[in-house]
C-alpha cells in the first residue's frame, strides 16, 4: 500500500476507533500545513509542508500529529522529518505536540521533550493525552523525602522505594522488585503508589494479582494504607471509570477487556504480583494493551527466577531493580527461619508392590478379588493410581507429633497441608476426624476454590473475626493457600504432595516466613517433605520449566500446518481452504492480535503456503474464543489421525484411534440428534472402521460427529485402587538449611536472641542507649526479664567478658559493643535523614560489616568493601553535615571501647 492507502485503509480507523474523527475537523484536521523555516534538514522533501494528521485538543491546539509511512516501510525514517514539524508547531502554540509515527500496523509514541520513542498498540485518546500534557507541566522531582515511612519504613523497603524512584526519574518505564515472601511486598509498593499519586506523577494504577482471594487482601492493604484514595475491586464487569487504584486477578481483566473499552492511557502504573513466565505468558498481554508504566512482583530467588522475566519488565543483565533475599531477612530478624524433615513413609518411598506385603494382606487383596499382577505401584503413583488409607495416616499423626503446638491452647500451630487434589483433601480431614474425635472436627478444615464459603474459612484461619474463639488450625489446601495468603501464626506446612515449579515452591515455603509476636512469639517454623521437595531441587535447582499453554484451535491449526507438509493435489487444497477460514476466524480487533497485525496481513489478502510463516503467527489462533470444547477436541484427534496414517506411525495411529472410539462410544443414544446417526455410529465404535477410511471419508465422517460430541456421556475413570493397607514411616531425615553460618552452642545461641531482642525493644535499654540514669524501677525490670528468660547474671558476663558481677554495669558493655550499639544508631541515622539508595546500601553494608567483624573504624569506610559504592569509600557516597554526622557514630564507638 501507498501512503494515502495506508491512510484510508488502516490509519483513519483506528483513530476512529480512539474518538478521532478523521472528519471532524475539531478533532483532526488532515494535511496540517507546516511553515518550514531556515534549519529544515537537508535531506527533507520541500514539497512536504504537511502534517498528515493533526489531533486538536478541546481548545484548538494541536495535541499531537500522527506521520504516516508506507505500510511496507520502517518507521525510523519519519522520526527527524516528525520532530522538525512538532518544533515548528510549538513555535506557534508555546507546547510541543506528541507525535505518533505509523505505517497503519506498527505504532510508535513520543513524547519528544521528555520520553524516548515507545512502541504502542493503538491511538491514546483526547484524556489520556490532555492527561500527560499536564503531567509534563508538573516538575514535582520524585525524591526520597516524600516517602512515606508509616506505610513501610523498614530499611530495605525505604530502599526498593528510593531505587525505584530514581530510575523513575531516570524515564524508565519497567521495575521489578524480587522480595522475600513475607518481606511485605504490598506495603513497600503501596508506600510507592503513594508518592506517585501525591507527587502528581500517575493518576491511575492497576494491582493485578493472580487468585480472587490475593484480589482481596492486596484492596485491603490499599484501603488499610491509602484510606483517602478513591479504589476498585474489579469483579466481573463493574468497573467505574471514577477511581485512582484499582484490584484486580488477571482473569477478571481480561474477561472485562472483551467487553468494556478503556482507553490505552488509563491506567498509567500496572503491577503484576508474583510475575513469573507462567503469568505474562497468557496475562502479559495487558501490558501490550495499556501504554503504562509496568512493574513486576515476585518472591522467586534471583538466582532461580526466569531470565524472561528480567526481559519481560526490561531490567538490565538479569538485574532486578531492587532485591531483598530471604537470607538477608533472616540475618535482619524480619523473617523466620526453619528446619526441614524428609519424610518417607515406606509405600511413597518403595512403593505399593504385592510381593512386598505381608502375607495376611495379600491374602486379604485376594479374597477381595484383585490379582496379584494389580498389585505392582511406584511410590510416584501413590494418590494418584492407587490411593493408601494408612499412607495418609502416617502423615497426620507425624504432623500431630512432630509439629509445633500452640502454647496456649496445646492446639497445633496454624499449619497448611498441601493435599494433591480434592479426594486427596477430603479423605485426609475424614481421616484427622477420625484419628481425633475429640476436637468436633473443629481444628482441620478443607479450604479448595470450589467451596461457597472458601472466603469465609480463610478468614477463620487467619482468626480474622472478632472474639474469634474458632479452633480451626490445620487448613488442608489445594491451591488455594500455595500463594499469597499471609498468616504469620503458621508455624508447620505439610508438603502432601510432589512440586514442580520452583517459583511455586518458594511462595509454598513463604507461607510460614512471616514473623509472630502477639500472644506468644513465634521463633522458627517447620516443614515436614513426604515428597523429597527440596531432594528434588537441590539436584535440579531450577525444577521444570512450565509449559505454555496452547488453545484446542490453535492446535488444530499446527495440525493442519503438518498435513500441509504431507498432503498435495485435492486434499491439500481442502487443508488449505481450512487454514484460511481459521485465520479469517482470528479477531482482528483484539489488542493483541493488532500488535501482529502486520504478520497476519499478507496471508488474510492472499493465501500464502509458506509453513514457517504460517508457523510464526499460530498464536494468533489462541485469541479465538472456543466454544465448543468437546467438538474441537475430536476434530483434533481425526486430524491426528490422519498425520499418523500418511506419516504410517502405526502405534501413535493405534493410540489415536482408541482415543476417538472411546469418545464414539460415550455418545448417549437415548438423545435424538445422536439417533438419526445411529448407523453410521455403530460403524465408528469399531476400530477397523477408522483404518480403513480414506481421506475424503475421514473429513466427511468427523464433520457429521464432531458436532454430536457435545452429547458425550462423562468419563468412566480407570479401575480405581483405593486400600487401606498398613504403612509405616521409613526415615525421618533433618535437612540442613544453610541460613546462617553461626557455629554457637544452643544455651549462647538462646541468649543471643534474647540480648538481640532486649535491646531492640527494652524501654529500660533504650535508656542506657542514649545515657540516661536507670532507676530502681528500671533494674528492677530488668532482673525481671532475665528471670523470665533463665538467664544467669555470672554466664552473661562470662560471655560477653566483662568482669563486674552487676547487672546494669554488664548491659552498658553489651551495648557498647558494635554489633548491639551501632545498629541501633544507623536505624536512626535511616529514619531522620532521606538518603539516596546508593547511601541506604551503604548504611546497610556497615550494618553487616560490624555484624560479621564485631568492629568498624573509620580507616575501614575508605576500604573494601565500601569501595565498591565509590572509589573513594564513604567521601564519595557522603557529603558535608551527611558524612561528619556518619563518621561521628564511628568515632563514638572507637571511643566506648
Amino acid at each position: 500500500m501507498n501512503e494515502a492507502q495506508t491512510r484510508t485503509n488502516l490509519i483513519d480507523d483506528e483513530l476512529n476507533k480512539c474518538g478521532w474523527d478523521v472528519k471532524d475537523i475539531t478533532k483532526v484536521i488532515q494535511e496540517y500545513e507546516i511553515k518550514l523555516d531556515e534549519y529544515l534538514p537537508e535531506f527533507f522533501n520541500k514539497t512536504k509542508r504537511y502534517v498528515d494528521y493533526a489531533l486538536i485538543n478541546r481548545v484548538g491546539e494541536v495535541i499531537a500529529i500522527v506521520e504516516a509511512k508506507r505500510e511496507d516501510k520502517t518507521l525510523g525514517s519519519a522520526k527527524t522529518q516528525a520532530h522538525y514539524y512538532a518544533q515548528r508547531i510549538k513555535k506557534t502554540q508555546g507546547f510541543a505536540p506528541f507525535i505518533y509515527i505509523t505505517n497503519g500496523h506498527e505504532i510508535e509514541f513520543w513524547d519528544s521533550e521528555n520520553y524516548p520513542l515507545r512502541e504502542v498498540l493503538s491511538y491514546h485518546s483526547l484524556d489520556d493525552l490532555e492527561t500527560y500534557s499536564k503531567r509534563n507541566n508538573n516538575n514535582t522531582k520524585l525524591s526520597p523525602e516524600l516517602i512515606n515511612k508509616e506505610i513501610a519504613g523498614r530499611y530495605y523497603q525505604v530502599d526498593a522505594v528510593t531505587k525505584t524512584l530514581q530510575e523513575l526519574n531516570e524515564n524508565k518505564r519497567s521495575v521489578l522488585w524480587v522480595m522475600a515472601t513475607g518481606t511485605g511486598k504490598t506495603r513497600t509498593v503501596i508506600s510507592l503508589v503513594d508518592v506517585l499519586l501525591r507527587a502528581g506523577k500517575v493518576k491511575r494504577v492497576l494491582f493485578l494479582a493472580d487468585r480472587r482471594e490475593l484480589a482481596a487482601q492486596a484492596f485491603d492493604d490499599f484501603k488499610e494504607h491509602m484510606p483517602n484514595q478513591s479504589r476498585q475491586r474489579i469483579e466481573s464487569d463493574n468497573f467505574e471509570k471514577d477511581k485512582r487504584i484499582y484490584v484486580s486477578t488477571f482473569q477478571t481483566m481480561m474477561s472485562l477487556l472483551k467487553t468494556t473499552d478503556i482507553s490505552q492511557g488509563f491506567f498509567d502504573l500496572i503491577i503484576a504480583d508474583e510475575s513469573h513466565r507462567s503469568i505474562y505468558n497468557y496475562y502479559g498481554q495487558l501490558f501490550l494493551k495499556f501504554d503504562a508504566i509496568k512493574m513486576g512482583l515476585t518472591a522467586t530467588p534471583v538466582e532461580f527466577a526466569d531470565r524472561d522475566t528480567y526481559k519481560f519488565f526490561g531490567t538490565d543483565g538479569g538485574n532486578p531493580t531492587f532485591a531483598y533475599t530471604y537470607e538477608e531477612a533472616i540475618k535482619d530478624k524480619f523473617l523466620s527461619p526453619y528446619d526441614v524433615v524428609d519424610v518417607k513413609t515406606n509405600f511413597l518411598a518403595d512403593g505399593i508392590k504385592f510381593e512386598m506385603l505381608p502375607k495376611e494382606e495379600q491374602e486379604r487383596l485376594l479374597v477381595d478379588g484383585y490379582d496379584a499382577s494389580e498389585i505392582d505401584f511406584e511410590g510416584s503413583a501413590v494418590e494418584k493410581m492407587v490411593k493408601n488409607d494408612d499412607t495418609n495416616r502416617k502423615i497426620l499423626t507425624t504432623l500431630m507429633e512432630d509439629g509445633y503446638k500452640n502454647p496456649l491452647t496445646n492446639l497445633p500451630a496454624k499449619t497448611i497441608i498441601f493435599a494433591i487434589n480434592r479426594p486427596h483433601a477430603n479423605r485426609l480431614v475424614k481421616l484427622f476426624d477420625e484419628l481425633y474425635p475429640h476436637y468436633n472436627s473443629e481444628v482441620a478444615k478443607v479450604i479448595t476454590s470450589d467451596l461457597n464459603n472458601a472466603d469465609e474459612l480463610i478468614k477463620e484461619f487467619k482468626d480474622k473475626y472478632e472474639n474469634n474463639n474458632s479452633k480451626f488450625s490445620i487448613a488442608i489446601s489445594v491451591g488455594m493457600l500455595d500463594t499469597g495468603i499471609d498468616v504469620p501464626k503458621i508455624m508447620n506446612l505439610v508438603f502432601a504432595k510432589p512440586v514442580f515449579s520452583k517459583a511455586k515452591f518458594w511462595q509454598m515455603i513463604g507461607r510460614g516466613t512471616r514473623l509472630y509476636d502477639g500472644d506468644y512469639k513465634k521463633e522458627k517454623f517447620v516443614i515436614f517433605d513426604f515428597w523429597s521437595n527440596f531432594e528434588y531441587f537441590n539436584e535440579k535447582p531450577s525444577g521444570e520449566a512450565p509449559k505454555e499453554q496452547s488453545s484446542l484451535h490453535r492446535q488444530i491449526f499446527e495440525q493442519n500446518l503438518v498435513l500441509l507438509k504431507n498432503l498435495s493435489g485435492d486434499n491439500f487444497e481442502t487443508i488449505k481452504r481450512e487454514v484460511k477460514q481459521q485465520l479469517d476466524a482470528i479477531p482482528k480487533d483484539d489488542y493483541f492480535v493488532k500488535k501482529h497485525s502486520a504478520e497476519l496481513e499478507p496471508f488474510l489478502k492472499e493465501f500464502d503456503d509458506n509453513l514457517s510463516r504460517l508457523s510464526s503467527i499460530s498464536k494468533l489462533l489462541d485469541r479465538i474464543t472456543v466454544q465448543n470444547y468437546s467438538e474441537l477436541r475430536f476434530r483434533l484427534q481425526t486430524k491426528k489421525l490422519q498425520t499418523y496414517k500418511i506419516i504410517q506411525d502405526d502405534e501413535k495411529l493405534q493410540k489415536s484411534i482408541e482415543k476417538i472410539v472411546s469418545d464414539v462410544l460415550r455418545l448417549q443414544k437415548t438423545i435424538s440428534a445422536v439417533q438419526m446417526q445411529e448407523e453410521l455410529i455403530d460403524e465408528a465404535e469399531e476400530g477397523t472402521f477408522w483404518l480403513e477410511l480414506d481421506f475424503v471419508e475421514s473429513n466427511a465422517t468427523t464433520n457429521i460427529l464432531a458436532p454430536l460430541m457435545v452429547y458425550k456421556s462423562k468419563r468412566v475413570d480407570a479401575k480405581e485402587y483405593h486400600f487401606d493397607l498398613a504403612d509405616a514411616i521409613k526415615s525421618k531425615t533433618n535437612i540442613e538449611i544453610n541460613h546462617l553460618s553461626v557455629n554457637l552452642e544452643a544455651y549462647e545461641e538462646h541468649i543471643l536472641k534474647v540480648i538481640q531482642k532486649l535491646t531492640n525493644e527494652s524501654s529500660t535499654l533504650q535508656k542506657l542507649f542514649l545515657g540516661l540514669h536507670l532507676s530502681v524501677e528500671d533494674i528492677d525490670a530488668l532482673k525481671d526479664e532475665m528471670l523470665k528468660e533463665e538467664i544467669d547474671a555470672k554466664v552473661l558476663g562470662e560471655m560477653f567478658e566483662c568482669k563486674s558481677d552487676d547487672l546494669v554495669e554488664i548491659f552498658q558493655s553489651i551495648i557498647n559493643k558494635k554489633e548491639y550499639k551501632l545498629p541501633h544508631l544507623l536505624d536512626e541515622f535511616l529514619k531522620n535523614h532521606s538518603l539516596s539508595s546508593t547511601q541506604i546500601e551503604f548504611i546497610k553494608a556497615i550494618k553487616h560489616f560490624v555484624k560479621e567483624k564485631h568492629d568498624i573504624t573509620r580507616k575501614d569506610l575508605v576500604q573494601n568493601p565500601f569501595t565498591k559504592f565509590h572509589k573513594m569509600g564513604i567521601q564519595g557516597v557522603f557529603q558535608g553535615s551527611l558524612m561528619n554526622e556518619l563518621v561521628q557514630i564511628i568515632d563514638d564507638k572507637e571511643d566506648s571501647k
